[in-house]
């Protein structure tokens, strides 16, 4: 009787860990799944983001490529003698400018005006007999 206690204690044991293992079985495919799942989630997430990727990829080429373009015609630039001719031409338009500067200071202003106004004077008779054969 007493083994008969012995192996039944032995099963049940042996039930309640078969039991855990099912339920540590059950657990684990879960988890599986859940793990399956998000990989494929992720991947759906990777499959839609590829596209812009290439894109971007591609925009970051045709930039570099300007880029290279551009670096290549300012490393063939003469920024020196563009420099000197732009210079050049700012001396020569502040000579132009002094030289125009001179004339107008030579200018009797005064003397124009008398002159403008006894132009007027004279034009002014002119004018009123024109006026009248109209």
């Amino acid at each position: 009787m007493e083994e008969n206690k012995e192996v039944l204690e032995l099963l049940r044991k042996i039930e309640k860990s078969n039991r855990q293992k099912i339920r540590m079985g059950r657990i684990l495919c879960v988890l599986a799944l859940v793990a399956a799942l998000c990989c494929a989630a992720a991947f759906g997430v990777i499959a839609s983001l590829v596209p812009q990727v290439n894109t971007v990829l591609a925009q970051t080429q045709s930039v570099l490529s300007n880029l290279e373009t551009t670096s290549q015609q300012l490393a063939s630039l003469d920024l020196e003698s563009m420099i000197s001719d732009v210079d050049a031409l700012v001396v020569s338009g502040q000579a132009g400018i002094e030289q125009s500067m001179e004339k107008l200071n030579a200018v009797d202003f005064e003397a124009l005006n008398k002159a403008i106004q006894d132009l007027s004077d004279v034009i002014d008779p002119l004018a009123k007999i024109a006026n009248r054969f109209r």
